[in-house]
């Protein structure tokens, strides 16, 4: 989770310890008094990164990333939490940015197509986000969320069959999605039938005509 080398310094490790056990306070000065001595380490940028934004201090943590990013920017969980920072201050094209970057580095992880697709729809860019969360399930098919979200920006484009058919897919998968699933998919259900009643209706209407033709 907090790792980026093998090899870490005594001090990160203390750090990482205290970040696992949710001392982010104590894990973000124990940190910066190792960067003091050792600017050039990612595996410290990183983890200050880390550890400031568990402590809601995004400005700050932004900062510590690009330090690491400074060193090397070719790796996928500085991009990928750089992005998370963004999202969590709705910065939301900066948060996209950020995920299409960690996506050229690993183009193969689920987890970042899915936040991709959640900035795409924040910056209302609902067909985007759809293949954004398409490529996520399609890597993970056990991704709930993932087919939650996909089902909702479905349901956002009125896409009702797919919106449906999604939204009982992800509740398949976790029965927890019911309580955000209910709160829009009868609207589906109900545009769907609507749909149909007027299909049947136009399909009777041509009936009738034909036969007094």
């Amino acid at each position: 989770m907090v790792d980026v080398t093998e090899n870490s310094d005594n001090a990160i490790q203390k750090a990482v310890k205290l970040i696992e056990n949710g001392l982010f306070k104590e894990a973000i000065v124990e940190l910066r008094d190792f960067l003091r001595d050792h600017p050039e380490s990612i595996e410290g940028w990183y983890n200050l990164g880390y550890a400031l934004t568990e402590n809601e201090e995004y400005d700050a943590a932004n900062k510590a990333y690009d330090e690491a990013l400074a060193i090397d920017n070719g790796i996928f969980a500085l991009w990928f939490n750089k992005g998370t920072v963004f999202y969590e201050q709705k910065d939301f094209e900066n948060a996209k940015e950020c995920y299409e970057k960690a996506l050229e580095i690993d183009p193969e992880d689920a987890e970042a197509w899915n936040n991709l697709g959640n900035c795409f729809s924040r910056l209302a860019d609902g067909r985007s986000a759809i293949d954004a969360y398409t490529r996520a399930v399609a890597l993970r098919p056990d991704y709930a969320e993932a087919f939650y979200n996909k089902a909702n920006a479905h349901f956002i484009e009125e896409e009702d069959e797919k919106a449906v058919a999604y939204a009982e897919l992800a509740l398949e998968l976790n029965p927890a999605l019911e309580e955000k699933i209910s709160q829009w998919i009868h609207v589906s259900r109900n545009r769907l039938l609507s749909k149909r009643d007027q299909e049947e209706h136009e399909r009777r209407v041509r009936e009738r005509s034909k036969q007094t033709d």
